[in-house]
């Protein structure tokens, strides 16, 4: 290989290396010293067991998904699913809770899902309590009640 091509392949490879280390830094979120990283603009509070918590018993399965949290609510997707129950006859707008570790608890703000059948999908939002809102809370629970002939399903998050 003659001097030339060398010195060109050198600088395009310095290039490719200054192009690379650019891309890479991009969206970095610098924080200052004692700064938090929060997962999600104004959220702090994140499980940290796993977003989904799930519980099957009388023939359906529940899978719960912490969403969202902010000062206000938290905001969970619900999904049920069977093969033998009819599942529009359940609604968790009555049959959930929310339990803090302090023992405290809320029910729902709201419970919006359409009907289903044998597969139903919902969004399920309760009031932050204030346990969470001040840091305090080492885990938090949502029970629901009475579906498929199971007296009381809990679902937990470790904070």
């Amino acid at each position: 290989m003659s001097r030339l091509v060398k010195s060109f392949l050198m600088v395009l490879a310095a290039l490719v290396l200054v192009a690379l280390a650019a891309g890479c830094s991009r969206g970095l979120v610098s924080l200052e010293e004692g700064e938090a990283y929060s997962a999600q603009p104004g959220s702090s509070h994140r499980p940290t067991n796993g977003a989904v918590q799930s519980n099957t018993g009388g023939a359906v399965t529940i899978d719960v998904e912490w969403v969202s949290a902010d000062d206000a609510q938290l905001v969970f997707q619900v999904a049920m699913n069977t093969h033998s129950v009819d599942l529009d006859q359940y609604d968790l707008g009555t049959l959930a809770i929310l339990r803090d570790d302090a023992g405290g608890e809320y029910h729902p703000l709201s419970w919006d899902s359409a009907p289903g059948g044998h597969h139903r999908r919902g969004t399920l939002i309760f009031p932050v309590p204030d346990s969470l809102r001040q840091g305090k809370a080492k885990h938090i629970e949502i029970i629901i009640r009475d579906v498929a002939g199971v007296e009381g399903r809990v679902l937990r998050w470790e904070l």
